[in-house]
């Protein structure tokens, strides 16, 4: 846990950061057209590291200083900063959570805080940046309707690894993970909750993740709860 010196496109700020791996220096990040592609697709805001590749996810307030001064002071900053309650760290605890389920996820580089109320983006996730790789959204479109089955059961059997292990994902949809050119996913989004307690809740709000509009239409989403209650019923 060091202080370091991040540069955001020319602007420097001071995180506090908690180092994956040996070494602390100066990171320079950068936004080009694969940020861009990525925040088409997402909520935060991307950059990329200019010595490493290195992706870096960074997740700005929620209200705005000046507009809404007492929601951002204890929403934004008190609660989330100084309570460290930011999306950095929680994502970090999901990422551990669904490693030691046996998904794979991009290495964590660094993670950390910026408690200067002028930086709007305070959350900072700094990962392995997985070449070659597409959202699995772009990757499902471009398969064959007969290699779809084969996919789909793929990524039913991450879903049902992470219920074996008492947890369900927040938000799942197709760009909440990656794909390699031979369709190895890779959970990029990695927010979960425990499942509730009892056997027909757990099934319950198994069925809701995966009724989420955003992951597929309804003949996918009903192939796939049909391959889950299978699993379901013999494990």
């Amino acid at each position: 846990m060091r202080w370091v010196r991040v540069d955001l496109d020319g602007t420097s700020h001071r995180y506090l950061l908690f180092q994956r791996r040996p070494g602390v220096r100066p990171y320079r990040l950068i936004k080009d057209a694969r940020s861009r592609r990525l925040e088409s697709v997402a909520s935060s805001e991307f950059y990329f590291d200019r010595d490493t590749g290195a992706i870096a996810k960074l997740k700005g307030d929620k209200h705005a200083r000046s507009g809404r001064f007492f929601r951002w002071l204890f929403r934004d900053y008190l609660d989330k900063r100084l309570f460290f309650q930011f999306e950095a760290r929680k994502e970090i605890r999901s990422k551990q959570i669904v490693q030691a389920a046996g998904l794979s996820t991009p290495e964590c580089v660094a993670w950390g805080v910026s408690f200067n109320p002028r930086n709007a983006l305070g959350s900072l996730l700094l990962m392995d940046h997985v070449e070659g790789a597409v959202t699995g959204a772009h990757y499902f479109s471009c398969l064959p309707e007969a290699d779809r089955p084969a996919f789909l059961m793929r990524l039913c059997d991450d879903l049902m690894r992470l219920a074996r292990t008492g947890y369900v994902h927040r938000d799942l949809h197709m760009n909440n993970f990656l794909c390699r050119p031979c369709g190895t996913i890779i959970w990029v989004d990695t927010h979960v909750r425990p499942l509730p307690v009892g056997r027909r809740a757990k099934w319950h709000a198994l069925c809701r993740s995966v009724n989420h509009r955003g992951l597929l239409n309804e003949t996918y989403r009903e192939w796939m709860l049909q391959e889950m209650k299978r699993q379901w019923m013999i494990g």
